[in-house]
């Protein structure tokens, strides 16, 4: 029989007032059991602090000065002690079969370093807009790259995204996440591991859904965002015989 490894969901949240309550309440209602949900309070200044410590006694909470996403996750990133850690941006949610389906693959693909599946873009009030449909990971790297050459193009997503179950001892190795990036830490990160020859398996089902609303950083810092995926391959080409 195999063991039940430990996951950590990792809730980074920086004023989600609004949707911070279905985040946390997606990642309860797991069918999956042997997990923790840790959150980081990145400063806040909006009601955020205060919704999440109605759930002080089913979470971790961790607070800290505001330094974005990135720093969010280095924050914690040492004191992990589970196999797997997987990412929940506080304004999203999971589905009833997140954390069983990924880690469910992962033990099929002891190799795999990063497992993710396909995801839905809901609305602000949690309804479907459409369906995003990941590709297998024949060569991360280059299909990463690909994305930076169709910037700005329709349809053009981050493959790989938006959940992406961890190996906690592939994360440290990598060196977490760089916090130079504000805007584009996934896509950095992805990049980096791409690079070394990380393993990626696909989960073949639609086990995240990514919020699109007026607050959305995606919105907000579009501009930002694509500025910081052309400066992450510019470095990796200057730096490697890419």
């Amino acid at each position: 029989m195999k063991a039940i490894p430990k996951v950590i969901i990792l809730i980074p949240t920086y004023n989600q007032e609004n949707f911070i309550r279905q985040c946390l309440n997606s990642a309860l209602d797991q069918s999956y059991k042997n997990y923790e949900i840790w959150v980081v309070n990145d400063g806040s200044t909006d009601k955020t602090s205060e919704i999440i410590y109605e759930y002080e006694n089913k979470i971790k909470i961790f607070s800290k000065p505001n330094g974005g996403t990135a720093s969010c996750w280095n924050h914690v990133l040492k004191l992990i002690d589970s196999d797997y850690i997987i990412g929940l941006d506080s304004d999203d949610e999971l589905n009833f079969f997140t954390l069983e389906k990924t880690v469910e693959l992962a033990l099929n693909n002891l190799e795999a370093d990063v497992i993710y599946s396909d995801y839905e873009f809901i609305d602000y009030k949690g309804s479907t807009i459409k369906l995003v449909f990941n590709p297998e990971p024949i060569d991360p790297l280059n299909q990463l790259i690909s994305l930076h050459n169709k910037l700005g193009e329709p349809n053009n997503f981050v493959p790989f995204g938006h959940v992406r179950l961890y190996k906690t001892k592939s994360l440290l190795k990598i060196g977490g996440y760089d916090e130079n990036y504000l805007y584009a830490e996934d896509y950095e990160l992805l990049l980096r591991m791409a690079k070394d020859n990380y393993k990626f398996v696909r989960v073949p089902e639609v086990l995240y859904r990514y919020r699109w609303h007026y607050t959305n950083k995606g919105i907000l810092s579009r501009k930002e965002q694509i500025e910081e995926v052309r400066k992450s391959v510019y470095l990796l080409k200057q730096n490697f015989d890419i």
